[in-house]
């Protein structure tokens, strides 16, 4: 079409631009240059975050682990010295550059701490995202426990082996008793225990024993002989006059007056065995023990009836009554026979007394029974510390015996009913069972009896019957010394088991204390670990200055400061 001569001409664009527009080779030149100011924002950012988070964690844990000292000062420390050792305790864990512990806030009963801090650090990219500097902040609020109450039995090995020396010479009753005091003065008067917190005292060997005077009488004690157990190692009894095991200890007596009755007890049948049953209805469950007469002519050691090696007779079967009422014997008669007949007890001929048999005690009625009465539950360091000084090493290991005890003393409803009710939960209950051994009940083959007389009898008592009552049903005809361990220990077991189980919630601390001249066998240390509450519950010793050191750790962790936020 041709063009109008009144139009105006048509625009041309230089050819320059026009090349420039269709070029798009410097986009990303371009693009690169507006975003990189803010991925440098970012990955400051980022960096500078993961700082700060660094910071704040560390800063917690100082905070936490200040405010936790700051409430283990004393109540009369003045708020300027609280305040000056959060302020020393913060900068040696964080320096003290830029770090900043505001006035503590203190009050309440108990006393609580609240500890605020905070920490101001340089940010490296804060030229670029506008955040100068890094102020992260803690805070952490403690408080000073209320002093709780303890009921705590020490139940304490006083076996034979306990006059042997430990690695470091010093002997282990020795060893004990710095340890038990030590622990005793520790708990009476460190404030983190409180006024009502008392202790009792279990010395220990084959069996255990309660003060003869003071619990003669006792409501839960077999005064009459109502228990269907009491003559299994005696016979004719009821035709010889006599009602209850006290009776006979009222004839030894007046032979022998060392030979009254020594406070021991036998050990009940199974499973109150295990329990802190109560004694309600039940009084006849507690018999007091005796050791009958075993058949010989009154000769401590190498002494033979028929065959039959005696331990412990202490009235001559060769010597008979002048009136005929129990005549004699000869060596010709049943063990079993001479053992159990009851004429002997009546008219006590010839008594041997005085003998020490081995590390098994005095020979006589209480064979076996050699401990200090324990103490029940109390705060005067005067009767405990006398009771620890005037302990004395002697007899065989039961340790099941010891830990039953030692439940009874802090049990409500046991014997003593000494201690709180389970349910009151301002009291805590801890057992520490300290052993150098392990549960042995000795065997003697060459006796009809098989074994030492024990809290559980023998292995075959004179009517021929086994110690059955005493132990779980896969534990019956415990027929040596090895099947006897076993029993004990599976006895311990259980009672450790149901005295840690609900109600009784019992916290439980054992201690080995095994040395390289008399260790404690891999069984032994397995039943102790098995005992304690928790693995980091049990300890063991090999010298005196580790076993005061193993008292000290379980006195110093019966109380743990937690943070209360």
């Amino acid at each position: 079409m041709a063009r109008r001569p009144d139009a105006p001409a048509p625009q041309r664009r230089p050819r320059a631009f026009a090349r420039l527009q269709g070029h798009r080779g410097g986009n990303v030149t371009i693009l690169f240059a507006f975003l990189v100011l803010p991925m440098l924002m970012m990955s400051g950012a980022a960096l500078d975050y993961g700082l700060a988070t660094r910071l704040e964690t560390k800063l917690q844990a100082a905070t936490d682990a200040t405010a936790l000292l700051l409430c283990q000062t004393p109540l009369t420390a003045t708020t300027a010295e609280l305040n000056a050792l959060a302020v020393s305790a913060m900068t040696g864990q964080m320096g003290a550059a830029g770090l900043v512990v505001d006035p503590l806030t203190i009050g309440g009963n108990p006393r609580q701490i609240l500890l605020k801090t905070h920490k101001v650090s340089t940010a490296f990219f804060g030229a670029i995202t506008g955040t100068r500097s890094l102020n992260p902040g803690a805070q952490a609020q403690c408080a000073t426990p209320v002093p709780k109450a303890f009921e705590i039995a020490l139940v304490l090995d006083n076996t034979g082996s306990m006059n042997s020396a430990g690695n470091d010479g010093v002997t282990k009753l020795a060893a004990l008793k710095s340890a038990a005091k030590k622990f005793v003065s520790y708990v009476l008067t460190n404030p983190n225990f409180s006024a009502g917190t008392k202790i009792a005292i279990v010395p220990f060997s084959a069996s255990v024993a309660v003060d003869p005077n003071t619990y003669r009488y006792a409501d839960w004690v077999d005064t009459q002989g109502k228990s269907p157990h009491q003559w299994g190692n005696f016979s004719g009894m009821a035709a010889a006059g006599f009602t209850s095991r006290f009776d006979v200890f009222a004839k030894l007596q007046a032979a022998v007056p060392s030979w009254k009755w020594a406070g021991c007890f036998e050990s009940l049948p199974y499973p109150q065995n295990v329990t802190d049953m109560a004694t309600t209805g039940n009084p006849s469950l507690y018999m007091p023990y005796l050791a009958p007469d075993e058949g010989g002519p009154g000769v401590v050691g190498n002494a033979y009836w028929n065959g039959s090696y005696s331990i412990n007779s202490y009235i001559d079967d060769d010597d008979g009554t002048t009136d005929g009422s129990c005549p004699k014997l000869d060596s010709t008669t049943a063990f079993a026979t001479a053992e159990a007949r009851a004429c002997k007890y009546n008219a006590v001929r010839n008594p041997k007394s005085g003998a020490v048999i081995a590390e098994l005690g005095r020979n006589g009625p209480n064979f076996g029974c050699t401990t200090q009465p324990l103490q029940r539950l109390t705060r005067d360091n005067t009767v405990l510390a006398t009771l620890i000084d005037n302990m004395v090493a002697a007899g065989i290991t039961n340790i099941h015996e010891g830990l039953m005890w030692g439940w009874r003393t802090i049990s409500p409803k046991s014997v003593f009913a000494d201690g709180t009710a389970y349910t009151n939960n301002t009291v805590g209950k801890i057992i520490v069972l300290m052993t150098d051994g392990e549960n042995t009940w000795l065997d003697n083959g060459s006796s009809y009896n098989r074994s030492i007389f024990s809290s559980n009898r023998y292995f075959i008592n004179a009517d021929g019957s086994h110690p059955d009552i005493h132990f779980p049903s896969s534990y019956q005809n415990v027929a040596n010394g090895t099947q006897a361990r076993n029993a004990l220990d599976e006895l311990t077991r259980q009672g450790c088991q149901n005295a840690k189980a609900n109600p009784a919630n019992v916290t439980i601390y054992t201690i080995g204390f095994s040395v390289s001249s008399d260790p404690i066998d891999q069984q032994g240390i397995n039943l102790l670990k098995a005992c304690a509450s928790s693995p980091s519950q049990y300890f063991q010793a090999n010298d005196s200055g580790s076993l005061i050191a193993a008292f000290n750790q379980i006195a110093a962790s019966i109380g743990k400061l937690r943070l209360t936020r």
